[in-house]
């Protein structure tokens, strides 16, 4: 072999010598990311026993505050009978490690709406604005009747509806009304009350606003 082909040293050094990697930053550790953090224990209203919402990572806690975090109904009481409903809680305060919240509205899943709307059937909505002793929230509800009915009926049941969920809102807390309705005594009430006028399939409280 001649003396042109015999790799040198140096060539082999270059050979063995690993390869950089270039424009890759290392991945942040995480004694860095908690690095003046600490976790903070969200916790439900006394309505809903003060069960666990979750965690929240914060370095001050009063950048919580106004923060809403969301939990099935049946997350919070166990009870499958309204599994499609969904709560939301607005953080308000803190007390050492733990956030305070209180009740913000809920709302039904879009699967519980769509399975309810069918063919041959009337759906008939009501959107209010309540007043109660301790503020107001907004109420919006859906009855679907059994069958299609004529616009005297469906203003008729409209006007029925909304006037019994008034009458049920008068004189109470937000939470008072909150509770019949995560227990369904006012779906209860009004479907037994309505039907008397024109028979309904389904009556359920849609969806609750605290302004």
């Amino acid at each position: 072999m001649s003396a042109a082909n015999v790799p040198t040293q140096e060539q082999d050094e270059q050979k063995e010598a690993p390869k950089k990697e270039i424009g890759k930053p290392k991945a942040p550790t995480t004694t860095k990311v908690l690095k003046g953090k600490s976790w903070f224990a969200i916790t439900a209203p006394a309505l809903f026993s003060n069960k666990s919402l979750g965690e929240a990572l914060a370095a001050d806690p009063s950048t919580l505050v106004g923060r809403v975090v969301s939990a099935s109904l049946l997350e919070l009481t166990g009870d499958p009978t309204r599994y499609y409903m969904m709560l939301h809680f607005k953080i308000t305060s803190w007390d050492g490690s733990s956030a305070k919240t209180v009740y913000a509205g809920h709302e039904t899943t879009r699967d519980f709406t769509a399975r309810i709307v069918q063919l041959r059937t009337a759906r008939i909505d009501t959107n209010d604005v309540l007043q109660f002793a301790d503020g107001s929230m907004r109420v919006k509800s859906i009855a679907i009747t059994n069958r299609p009915v004529t616009e005297s009926v469906n203003k008729a049941v409209r006007a029925q509806i909304r006037q019994l969920i008034a009458e049920a809102a008068k004189g109470k807390t937000i939470e008072q009304f909150v509770e019949a309705v995560m227990k369904g005594e006012v779906q209860a009430n009004v479907h037994q009350t309505v039907n008397k006028l024109y028979p309904l399939r389904i009556f359920e409280v849609l969806k609750t606003e605290v302004q």
